[in-house]
């Protein structure tokens, strides 16, 4: 099992990058929550860089959407940073890769 971790970096014009790394599942889903929440705040942008996710359950994959939405009913927008392969199946299987903003890159993801 490999250990969770987050930070939030700054990006221009008060935006946030957050790196996540490791397994994103139960036991650390909240973990991400609470870090993305206080930041999807009306006109910022949130890009989540998952380049270093290794795994995705459904309670990540529930924060991910979470995000989302909140992002959207708040005037924020949350993109997701192109994950490795089998986090990219979880979202494929589930048909969320399709609902949410994905991007190869975080220059990419801040461009938009």
């Amino acid at each position: 099992m490999e250990r969770f971790e987050v930070g939030v970096g700054p990006a221009e014009e008060g935006d946030r990058v957050v790196t996540v790394r490791g397994e994103l599942d139960l036991a650390a889903a909240d973990q991400l929550w609470e870090t993305i929440e206080p930041l999807l705040l009306p006109g910022t942008l949130v890009v989540l860089d998952g380049m270093d996710m290794t795994f995705l359950d459904s309670s990540g994959l529930r924060v991910l959407l979470q995000a989302h939405k909140r992002a959207e009913s708040e005037g924020a927008v949350f993109r997701i940073v192109a994950p490795q392969q089998a986090v990219q199946r979880v979202l494929d299987l589930a048909g969320a890769a399709g609902y949410l903003q994905m991007r190869d890159d975080v220059p990419s993801a801040l461009a938009g």
